[in-house]
This record gives C-alpha cells, sequence and structure tokens, in this order.
C-alpha cells in the first residue's frame, strides 16, 4: 500500500479521497491555491502545500507545481480526484516518468477514451452503438460548415477532451454553430487545456445512462448504473442508482455493451461508460477515465467504498469485490446537489445544518467562506430507500430540512423539481430539467 499520497484537487472530492486514506492508514498531502489556504480539506489533510495563487491555470492545473509537491513531500502517489487535471494523459504520463503512482488509468487509455472523438471511433470498431458524430478540430470554418449541413440539424457541439459540461453547446442552425463555436473552444480550453470540438446528433429526448466500471487489468467489475438524466446547462443536477427506467433485460444489455468496449483495453482503474438512451435503444456517448461526483450513489447500492477500491488497484493490493449482476438492488440511492448560484453577493456561510440520516459529501462547514472562481459545488445529499417511490419522499423531506444562510444557492429549485409529478413517475428526459427551469 501507498506511505503517502498527493490529492491533487480541492474541496469536496479532496476529502472524499483523505477519509479513504484514513481507512488504508495512507498519510495524505493536499494541496490549495492561495484561494484555499484555510479551506476545510487543508486542515484534515497531514500535509498541505500551496502551489499557486487562484487562477486555475496557476494552481489545479499547473502540472509541475504539482508534480514538485509531491516530489519534496516525498509522496509515492496522487490521485487526481475530477476535474482539472483527472483526464491528463501528459500528467499522468510525468507522474510515471517521475516514478510516482498515477491513481487512475494508464496514460494511453485516457488518451484513448479521454478523448470524445477518438472514442466513439474505438467504440464503433467493438460494435457499440454510437450516434453520428465526427472531429472538427483542425478543419477551416467552410469545412466545418460542410460538415455539419451534411450530418443535419439540430446538432451538439462538445469539447473533445471535455467533462462536467464544459464547452457543450446546443445548436439549431449554421448562424448558431458559427456563433458560439468560438466561445466554446474558449471555455474547452481554459477547462481542459485543450480546444479540439466534437460535432454530434441531437437527441430531442432521450435518457443518461452511465455504467460504474473498476478494472484491473485482466478483470473488469461493473459496479452498477447510473440515470443523470436531470441536468442543467449540461451540469448534473440529480442522480440516481440504479436507473429505474431500465428493463432487467436492458440492463443486462448495457453491461454487456459496456464489456465490450473494454475487453481488449485490459482497463485499469474507475471509469464511467455514459449512454444516450432513446427508444429502447442505448448510444455510446463518451467514457470518463476518472472518479465521478456522483459516485456515491453506487457505494449506497452497492456497499462498496470505491474510492478505497481505486487506490487498492493502483496500489496492486487485492480486490476481493462482489460479482453484480444487475438483476438485483438492494435499494434505490438518489443524490441532489446543491450548488451556488453565482455570481454571489454573500459568500460567508452563517449557518449551515444538515438533515439526519442524510449522506452528506461537501467541503464547506459554518463559518467558511464559499470560494467562486472553480465550481458552484456546496454539497451533495444521498438517499436511499428500498423504492423509488420511498427515496423520493425520503429526498424530498431532506432538501426541506436543509439550513443554509449565506450564498445564494439552488436549494428552492431543487425542492421545486423533487416536487413535480413528472419526477415521482419517472417520465422525464435529458432537456426536462432546462424546460422546468424556463417556467419558473
Amino acid at each position: 500500500m501507498f506511505h503517502k499520497l498527493l490529492i491533487a484537487n480541492r474541496g469536496e472530492i479532496a476529502i472524499r479521497i483523505i477519509k479513504a486514506c484514513r481507512q488504508l492508514n495512507i498519510k495524505t498531502v493536499a494541496v490549495c491555491s492561495t484561494a484555499d489556504r484555510q479551506a476545510w480539506y487543508t486542515q484534515l489533510a497531514d500535509e498541505v502545500v500551496c502551489i499557486g495563487p487562484a487562477p486555475a491555470t496557476d494552481s489545479y492545473l499547473n502540472a509541475e507545481a504539482i508534480l514538485m509537491a509531491a516530489i519534496n513531500t516525498h509522496a509515492d502517489a496522487i490521485h487526481p480526484g475530477y476535474g482539472f487535471l483527472a483526464e491528463n494523459a501528459d500528467f499522468a504520463a510525468m507522474c510515471a516518468e517521475c516514478g510516482i503512482t498515477w491513481v487512475g488509468p494508464q496514460a494511453s487509455q485516457i488518451k484513448l477514451m479521454g478523448n470524445k472523438s477518438r472514442a466513439k471511433d474505438y467504440a464503433r470498431q467493438q460494435r457499440v452503438p454510437v450516434l453520428a458524430g465526427a472531429s472538427i478540430q483542425g478543419l477551416a470554418w467552410p469545412q466545418i460548415k460542410r460538415l455539419a449541413t451534411e450530418m443535419g440539424f439540430p446538432l451538439v457541439l462538445k469539447a473533445s477532451h471535455g467533462g462536467g459540461g464544459k464547452g457543450i453547446r446546443v445548436l439549431s442552425d449554421i448562424q448558431a454553430l458559427h456563433q458560439q463555436l468560438r466561445a466554446a473552444r474558449q471555455e474547452a480550453a481554459a477547462a481542459f487545456l485543450n480546444d479540439a470540438m466534437y460535432l454530434e446528433h441531437f437527441l430531442p429526448r432521450a435518457r443518461h445512462i452511465e455504467v460504474q466500471v473498476l478494472g484491473a487489468g485482466d478483470q473488469l467489475y461493473i459496479l452498477g448504473d447510473r440515470d443523470c438524466s436531470l441536468q442543467l446547462h449540461k451540469q448534473k443536477v440529480l442522480e440516481e442508482s440504479p436507473a429505474s427506467v431500465l428493463t432487467d433485460d436492458q440492463r443486462q444489455q448495457l453491461y454487456q455493451l459496456s464489456r465490450q468496449l473494454l475487453v481488449k483495453l485490459a482497463y485499469q482503474s474507475l471509469g464511467t461508460i455514459e449512454y444516450l438512451f432513446a427508444d429502447g435503444a442505448f448510444y455510446f456517448m463518451e467514457m470518463n477515465t476518472r472518479l465521478q461526483v456522483e459516485h456515491g450513489v453506487t457505494e449506497l447500492t452497492t456497499g462498496i467504498d470505491i474510492v478505497e477500491a481505486q487506490l487498492k488497484q493502483a496500489a496492486g493490493a487485492p480486490l476481493e469485490l462482489p460479482r453484480l449482476t444487475g438483476k438485483k438492488k438492494p435499494c434505490i440511492a438518489i443524490e441532489a446537489r446543491l450548488t451556488a448560484s453565482l455570481p454571489l453577493k454573500q459568500t460567508l456561510i452563517k449557518q449551515l445544518d444538515w438533515p439526519s440520516g442524510v449522506r452528506v459529501d461537501t467541503g464547506y462547514r459554518t463559518g467558511d467562506h464559499f470560494v467562486t472562481m472553480y465550481d458552484g459545488l456546496i454539497a451533495k445529499l444521498m438517499v436511499t430507500g428500498a423504492t423509488r417511490a420511498i427515496a423520493v419522499k425520503r429526498l424530498q423531506a431532506a432538501l426541506a430540512a436543509v439550513k443554509l444562510v449565506g450564498p445564494t444557492t439552488n436549494l428552492a429549485f431543487l425542492q421545486q423539481t423533487v416536487a413535480r409529478p413528472e419526477y415521482a413517475t419517472d417520465t422525464y428526459s435529458i432537456h426536462s430539467l432546462a424546460q422546468w427551469e424556463d417556467e419558473k
């Protein structure tokens, strides 16, 4: 097992990784920007290194500063969390060159599956269904215009190296593509240090279904599925596991497609394979070669500490995980993301009280100041139930019991959303949340 692990991230996910490391008796090193010097996670780690000023490009995206911090503190492993450098193949390779274990897939696997365009080409080779799409990297505007016209609108513009909804635009015509392309590229470059873009057909009604996997070279564990259809501005808001809309036969088909996709890769570490599900068919969308924000609902339905399992796999320690068939699940778990409504007039969190009997993953406490320059996440609230109806009622009660005074948040919108009849009856699509927001 590792002696000391550096966490190349911040906030809630840094705390989650620290908790898993404590279970395995691994010392932790937290890195922080000047904006995060007083953050809760820095107080929980065994050591802290400030790696630069507040802008992410000068701190959490500064691979050299992070590696130097790992070398100077004698860390033998780096966990990237999610976002920032988590899917940066070059950073993974740099860790290997420095003799530091990268807690994640091999750089070659990130390079293949972390690139939307390459991943879709690979999926087609493995006979996994994919929506029509194409990379526009290196193409001049006349070529892009011709390609988009041939594909037909509406289309979705995506960052090839992206995740978390960054760089994504839904386009109705050529004019929209021309207007949005530069902004999408700039957003992708700022978030991922790469502005490569990808065009894909747009489905007017679909569900977003994903499969959690853990690869250990010769063994691929399927750790269940999640429904992440309720998204706003391409950011997930509510997630649940398992996906209630799937029949047992559809779930088995989904898992078979996921195995089919990765069978030749000898994939290692955690990964999430994302699909669009429409009219009874699955279409491979992308693979996130990292730990997901919504991993907690899978932990609640499987009883597996996914972060601990990821650390064991990276260290070469034995994995004792159950073979999950997907035919029976112990419960339904639902997660709601509580986020700040940016820009904020008030950053001081004067009161922050959570309901009992609910799992809450957060990086903040009463008295903290919300840091505005990275993302809006305040906390993830997770509930379980023997049935979806029970879980929904518990989520409604949990959201009603949250006490937060300070920054403006999406709490009221979450409360309204889970009270809607469409949510209770599980009859929504990936576009529903945006439509509900417009009704406010």
